[in-house]
């Protein structure tokens, strides 16, 4: 059951990003490449650096390794527009990014996937077969729907405004009940590898944030744009993680670290949403007086 709902669910979380972009996100392409192409190719390149460190470090089970370098791999979550949000970030910017690293990925993901597997995790993995069933399949849960997104933002915007809110819910929604699908179909394994489990998604979730923070000092960028960049590396699209290992792989292990990961992970985002609330909050006081 869940193999079957987890490609409806990532069209339509692919679906809700194209919907939310708009010509002003172009825009700030133009506005802001430097930070767009620095954050996007961070996400592809250090965070898949980051898991492989902890990898070799840790020395985790096949299972739980393949996970986190899976979740490492795939873009941005929608969740980071909604955690910007409460955070008081410059949302657009959170949104432009996940777009533009979501676009990024049908490329790129392919890509990763098919030479960092094999190299890192020496899964024997036929890399020709893999590209061409990955290019398939990722192109049409991940180009497609943002294409549609796109095109009906474009021809009924009115219509998409007033619909993206409860699209919003069903996503997330949605990605929340597969969560727990998860959990219940695999408690006992989730229960024998929970050290591990625990301690990589804790420890991942803190280097990614420890990167994207550090990509901002050297970017220089004010308070709410450093936000949303920060948000944006932790949280990664956890849906199209699912879809990956079940439907490329075959493996549902790799379901595992993911349901850990965002479990482990919300009350961490939930800190540094508050502590840049917080900070953001006394920014505009001081603005004001």
């Amino acid at each position: 059951m869940i193999e079957k709902t987890i490609p409806i669910l990532v069209f339509l979380l692919m679906f809700i990003i194209g919907a939310s972009l708009t010509a002003a996100d172009f825009q700030r392409l133009k506005e802001q490449p430097k930070v767009i192409l620095i954050a996007t190719l961070g996400q592809v390149c250090l965070l898949p650096l980051a898991a492989w460190l902890l990898i070799m470090l840790i020395q985790p089970a096949p299972s739980v390794a393949g996970g986190m370098l899976l979740v490492s791999l795939c873009p941005g979550g929608a969740m980071s527009n909604i955690y910007s949000f409460l955070a008081k970030a410059n949302v657009a910017l959170s949104v432009t990014l996940t777009a533009m690293n979501s676009l990024f990925s049908v490329v790129a993901l392919p890509i990763l996937i098919a030479t960092v597997f094999p190299t890192l995790l020496d899964l024997g993995t036929d890399i020709n077969g893999l590209m061409k069933k990955q290019s398939l399949q990722l192109l049409l849960v991940l180009l497609c729907p943002v294409v549609l997104g796109m095109v009906l933002r474009h021809m009924k915007p009115k219509l998409m405004i007033k619909a993206m809110p409860a699209f919003e819910r069903m996503g997330a929604l949605g990605l929340l009940a597969l969560l727990i699908a998860i959990f219940f179909q695999f408690q006992q394994q989730i229960i024998e590898q929970l050290s591990s489990l625990m301690t990589l998604a804790v420890l991942f979730s803190l280097l990614s944030l420890l990167i994207a923070y550090c990509l901002c000092r050297a970017l220089r960028l004010k308070k709410s744009d450093e936000a949303a960049v920060i948000i944006e590396f932790p949280v990664r699209n956890l849906a199209l993680t699912a879809m990956i290992a079940v439907s490329i792989f075959n493996d549902s292990q790799y379901l595992l670290f993911a349901a850990v990961f965002f479990v482990v992970q919300t009350p961490i985002m939930l800190a540094v949403i508050a502590w840049y609330r917080s900070r953001l909050n006394v920014s505009t006081e001081l603005s004001e007086v």
